[in-house]
């Protein structure tokens, strides 16, 4: 295992999840409209899985040896938004997470630690996605009626 390289995989995949975790906390302010209770709820509940990502990442890029990134991907600010818009916005970065993480994943096959992690967060990611296409396909369908 090349430990620089999965530091700076690590710090990558921390400093995406940070940026999930702002990106939904926004999400959950600006929603509107007779399902914001709902709405709120998921996407605060999506802010604290990417923390909890978040921190496992930083738990173990410190424990192997390294500094944990505070720098956090660009997140793209396009003000305001329909619910689809915001839903659609997530689903597109979750699947780029879920794309890096399964890249990543080849750089610790000799790690059994390091693989059963990206293995679960890669499980967890996979999750996201389908929540959200789920959420899309019922706005979608309800869009439709209207």
């Amino acid at each position: 295992m090349d430990k620089k390289k999965v530091l700076e995989a690590l710090n990558l995949d921390l400093e995406h999840e940070m940026s999930a975790m702002i990106r939904y906390l926004h999400h959950s302010f600006i929603v509107t409209g007779p399902l914001r209770g709902t709405l709120v709820n998921m996407f605060r509940t999506k802010a604290r899985e990417s923390m909890d990502h978040a921190i496992t990442l930083g738990e173990k890029i410190t424990a192997l040896g390294g500094h944990p990134s505070v720098k956090i991907q660009e997140i793209y600010e396009p003000g305001d938004q329909t619910i689809e818009e915001m839903l659609e916005e997530n689903l597109e970065c979750e699947r780029k997470h879920l794309d890096m993480y399964e890249k990543q994943l080849n750089l610790v096959q000799d790690n059994t630690p390091l693989r059963l992690m990206f293995e679960q967060v890669i499980v967890e990611e996979t999750a996201h996605i389908e929540d959200l296409e789920m959420y899309l396909r019922d706005s979608n369908k309800k869009m439709a009626k209207v």
